[in-house]
């Protein structure tokens, strides 16, 4: 009772209002028995969010691309909030089951058998999240193709500009550092790394940076616990002129796809360790 309860207040909390969809969809998402149920709707519904892309008569121009830019790119952060709830729902169920396990509150061959069902439903909310991250490149190979045309020379600043965002850096922990499932003080913590350790960093947002020191150590981490060991690369300047706004969509599209597929690589790695925290 207490999970499904913890569920309803996240995905009210969310702002993810499911939109319509048709009954099966619904009703394969929505299971009765899965304390979790509630964000797994909200995460579906949110993936309906995307639609069919629009049917044009010719090359759409830079105003009607941006605003279809700016419709994804709402899309795109509502699905991001959906699969943090429902992540966060996941682990919630994993701790409860190991700490009524650890108390004795039920059997250990009943906490076996409910680990092995949340690992199961965790899988099939990972492959779903994979469906997904396929359609938003299969969809986002159109839109880049259609923003080239009307402003030409944006894949090139693009891939300039991640090529700078996310090109990891050295550094060393300056303390012991926690690292959580999402870079937010309140994330649950799904690893630790050692003060002094050196590890691969990348700035992400809230003062966090995306810290990988191997399988056993990944997530995000307070940038400020880290001694940074070499220079990033200076930023690439913003474009100018009348296509500068398109090309502000095109970046901050590509910007949240490239932290879902985190989010999602991440999300894959933690569970292969049961959301537990690497000592």
């Amino acid at each position: 009772m207490r999970l499904r309860t913890l569920g309803l207040v996240l995905a009210l909390a969310s702002g993810c209002a499911p939109r319509q969809q048709p009954p099966s969809s619904l009703a394969a998402a929505a299971d009765p028995a899965d304390s979790c149920g509630p964000q797994v709707v909200v995460f579906v519904s949110a993936s309906d969010l995307f639609g069919e892309p629009p049917r044009r008569q010719g090359p759409p121009g830079a105003e009607e691309l941006a605003r279809e830019l700016a419709r994804e790119n709402a899309a795109i952060e509502r699905l991001q909030i959906a699969f943090d709830a429902l992540l966060y729902c996941r682990w919630t169920e994993v701790r409860v089951i190991r700490a009524d396990a650890a108390g004795n509150l039920i059997p250990r061959a009943e906490a076996e058998l409910r680990l092995a069902t949340a690992s199961g439903r965790l899988r099939a909310d990972l492959v779903r999240a994979r469906q997904l991250r396929q359609r938003m490149t299969e969809r986002s190979a159109r839109l880049e193709a259609a923003i080239e045309r009307a402003a030409p020379g944006t894949a090139a600043t693009l891939l300039a500009e991640r090529a700078a965002r996310e090109a990891p850096v050295r550094a060393i922990a300056s303390a012991p550092v926690a690292l959580r499932l999402r870079p937010d003080l309140t994330a649950p913590e799904i690893g630790r790394v050692p003060a002094g350790a050196e590890v691969s960093l990348r700035p992400s947002t809230g003062g966090f940076g995306l810290v990988d020191g191997g399988l056993r150590a990944s997530g995000y981490g307070q940038l400020g616990a880290f001694t940074v060991l070499q220079q990033r690369r200076a930023p690439v300047a913003e474009a100018a002129g009348p296509q500068a706004e398109l090309r502000r969509l095109a970046a901050s599209n590509l910007a949240r796809r490239d932290n879902f597929a985190q989010s999602l690589d991440l999300a894959v790695r933690s569970a292969e360790t049961g959301f537990e925290p690497a000592l």
